[in-house]
């Protein structure tokens, strides 16, 4: 099972997201993987210390898109996305996850990192979210895993179909007027990427009162909405001491909870076929091709 966490700058994605993992990894062996390039989830992650041993593997762009059996980087026009029968897949215990991430207890984590230091200013990170995709159709997930992917914040990731092979959509927003404009925003491009309203939970998060909680849930009102997590101070502080922890919180642990529990129950009964999965796929395809035309 592939799910994702989507939001826009300082919703409090990075934080939740990674509250969620270690959850998770009581339970079920998690593919953690930051496309954020400031690399904030190994932090989250309390993995900071093993940071140095990461390779980000946006920097193997052409080594994945040549094992995968993708087109050059260069030669967009021409890529398919919808795996073959031919083509090569990822998975948890393939060498090259092995070698491109840092491991904690039942969580692997690798980072989709920066443009080279040399490169800065000459290219731009439009290849590695190219290359994201087709990394992304090339993953399978087997029995007892979660792949768990922090998007870059914003519209770009969603807006580039990278979540095309992934199950269900987290949408994070507090109650700013402008993150809940690029919830939307976020909201009308999976629609249109073929997700249904079943794939798609609003999470409010650092929501100040009931009147806030009350306008998220205006706002959203035809998706599935979890109760969220309210903005605290006491959260606040442990989280820039980076000692956050859901354990040490009662009220943030019943919320993480509900959000691992809602998880765990659609694992266990929405479990999507291949053939489903590839459709949606097929269909980006498709759309590209008409686009060429």
């Amino acid at each position: 099972m592939k799910i994702a966490f989507a939001w826009k700058w300082w919703a409090g994605k990075t934080t939740l997201s990674s509250l969620v993992i270690k959850k998770l990894a009581e339970k079920l062996n998690i593919m953690a993987l930051d496309l954020d390039s400031n690399v904030n989830l190994a932090v989250a992650l309390w993995m900071e210390k093993q940071l140095d041993n990461l390779v980000c593997f946006g920097q193997k762009k052409h080594e994945i898109m040549k094992y995968t059996g993708s087109t050059e980087m260069t030669a967009w026009e021409d890529r398919i996305y919808l795996p073959k029968e031919s083509d090569w897949f990822y998975d948890l215990k393939h060498d090259f996850i092995h070698k491109n991430s840092i491991i904690q207890n039942n969580v692997k984590l690798m980072s989709l990192g920066f443009i080279d230091d040399d490169k800065r200013g000459i290219e731009s990170m439009c290849d590695y979210y190219e290359m994201a995709k087709v990394f992304m159709n090339h993953f399978n997930v087997n029995q007892w895993e979660i792949l768990v992917w922090d998007l870059a914040a914003g519209m770009e990731m969603i807006s580039r179909a990278t979540v095309m092979s992934f199950d269900l959509i987290f949408v994070i927003t507090d109650a700013n007027f402008k993150n809940i404009k690029v919830a939307k925003q976020i909201l009308s491009t999976l629609d249109l990427t073929s997700f249904t309203r079943d794939e798609i939970v609003i999470i409010p998060n650092k929501y100040l009162d009931d009147e806030d909680l009350d306008s998220i849930k205006n706002n959203f009102s035809d998706y599935n909405i979890l109760p969220g997590i309210e903005f605290n101070e006491e959260i606040y502080e442990l989280d820039s001491q980076k000692q956050l922890s859901a354990e040490k919180n009662e009220w943030l642990n019943e919320s993480v909870d509900n959000i691992t529990d809602y998880i765990l129950e659609y694992y266990k009964n929405n479990k999507k076929s291949q053939s489903e999965i590839y459709s949606r796929i097929k269909l980006l395809d498709e759309k590209k091709e008409n686009f060429l035309k």
